[in-house]
């Protein structure tokens, strides 16, 4: 019978493991669910680093390790990698139906592009047609504005700066918009008969609009054009304009129109 030595001071030693090795055998789908945890608290606290696909697809990987503990890691991180894929691939491919859902641009070859506020014209609320070119001179607040809003009570603050700047050559410019949430449902007279009745408007305000999508009024395509793009967020969005028909400066809805910036940009415009 051969017997086996064992060379001195080898009794009771193991093979070391490697760490990452024994760390990702380890994972469990708990770790997986404090991952997407983070990744979804992170991608709050800073948008711009669109941790909201990983986040997904984390959660996504412990969901089915609860279903399938015996999932070996190989399988966790291809299933991340490839959750994550999908995801980007998701919204590339909604990124470039927007770009072709845009509108076709306002101006044929050959004419002339709008490159002021004072180039366009609304229909007044009660219907007739006005040229913008009629506030050249003037400061305006563009608003489009909502009769049953959570932010309607904006109309107080509207009016007052209206009544405070009017005389120094300042005017707001309210126009109405259905698009969002269905809050403003009521004819232009009704419109006109609420804002009178209600918040004693002295402003002018124009007839219903679209702000956003395929419909939206020329002036809110170069509103947004020129401000970045982006679609208007809810109603009470703001912009200055400057008495050359430029733009000054873009507000978001929840910007009131006591705000000591916006007060103070209004003025520096006047």
């Amino acid at each position: 019978m051969q017997t086996t030595v064992q060379a001195p001071g080898a009794v009771g030693k193991r093979p070391r493991m490697n760490p990452v090795l024994y760390f990702l055998e380890s994972l469990s789908f708990l770790d997986w669910g404090l991952l997407a945890a983070v990744l979804a608290v992170a991608d709050v606290l800073v948008p711009r680093l669109r941790l909201v696909i990983p986040a997904g697809a984390a959660g996504v990987v412990g969901f089915a390790l609860m279903l399938l503990p015996q999932l070996g890691w190989p399988w966790q991180l291809g299933g991340f990698v490839l959750f994550v894929m999908i995801g980007v691939a998701i919204l590339l491919v909604r990124r470039l139906h927007r770009r072709q859902q845009q509108p076709m641009p306002l101006f044929p070859a050959g004419e002339r592009a709008m490159t002021s506020f004072h180039d366009f014209s609304v229909k007044s609320i009660d219907g007739r047609d006005k040229p913008l070119k009629d506030f050249k001179g003037r400061t305006l607040l563009v608003v489009n504005v909502a009769s049953e809003c959570g932010l309607t009570p904006q109309y107080a603050g509207l009016e007052k700066l209206q009544r405070e700047f009017q005389g120094r050559g300042f005017t707001v410019l309210g126009l109405p918009c259905n698009q969002f949430g269905q809050q403003e449902p009521g004819s232009e007279a009704q419109i006109q008969q609420f804002c009178s009745t209600r918040y004693d408007v002295t402003f002018p305000l124009t007839s219903k609009i679209e702000v956003n999508g395929a419909g939206a009024h020329p002036l809110y395509v170069w509103l947004k054009g020129a401000t970045g793009g982006a679609d208007i967020q809810w109603n009470f969005e703001k912009f200055l304009i400057g008495k050359d028909g430029r733009i000054v400066k873009r507000y978001s809805p929840k910007t009131l129109p006591e705000d000591r910036q916006l007060r103070a940009d209004l003025q520096a415009a006047l």
